[in-house]
C-alpha cells in the first residue's frame, strides 16, 4: 500500500501481510499485484493495464472519472464512489479478484498497449500526411494542418 504525501506511513494500521510505504515504483509492485485499487490517475491506470492487472477505481476528480469510465467500458475493472464504505470497496475488490473476465480484459489491454508502444504510429501517420501533401499540388497548407489534427 502506498500512502502518498498526504498520509504518514505510521498512521496506517495494516495486517502483517500488507507493506505500507509512502511510494513505490510501479515496475516493482505491479508484477506482484492481483488487482490495484486507485484514485484513477492516468499514470497508475496506464501502468496497471500495461502490466495486465485489473483495477478498482475510486475517482476523486480531474481526469480520473474519465479514466474510470474507460476501465469499466473495457471490462478491466470496476468503479466505486470516493465516498464508498469499506464493505463496498471490499466487495468490488473481491469481484475483480474472483471474476476472471476482469483479468482477461486487463491482459488483453496489456497486449494492445505493448503493440502500441512497439511502433511509433504518430510518426508514421505524420510521415504519411507529409508525403501525401508533397504529392498533391492542389492541397493547401490549411488542409494539411487540419488533417494532422484529426
Amino acid at each position: 500500500m502506498t500512502t502518498g504525501p498526504a498520509i504518514g506511513v505510521d498512521e496506517i494500521s495494516a495486517p502483517p501481510n500488507v507493506i505500507v510505504v509512502a511510494s513505490a515504483p510501479h515496475s516493482q509492485v505491479l508484477p506482484h499485484a492481483a488487482a490495484v485499487i486507485t484514485h484513477g490517475g492516468h499514470g497508475t491506470v496506464l501502468k496497471t493495464l500495461a502490466a495486465g492487472v485489473p483495477l478498482v477505481v475510486m475517482p476523486l476528480g480531474r481526469d480520473q472519472r474519465d479514466n474510470a469510465a474507460r476501465v469499466v467500458h473495457h471490462g478491466a475493472g470496476l468503479r466505486v464512489r470516493r465516498s464508498a464504505k469499506p464493505g463496498t470497496i471490499a466487495a468490488a475488490t473481491r469481484r475483480v479478484l474472483d471474476e476472471p473476465q476482469f483479468a482477461v480484459a486487463a491482459r488483453r489491454l496489456a497486449v494492445d498497449i505493448a503493440d502500441d508502444l512497439a511502433s511509433d504510429r504518430a510518426v508514421e501517420e505524420l510521415e504519411l500526411l507529409a508525403g501525401a501533401a508533397r504529392h498533391d499540388p492542389d492541397r493547401d497548407r490549411t488542409t494539411c494542418e487540419a488533417s494532422a489534427v484529426r
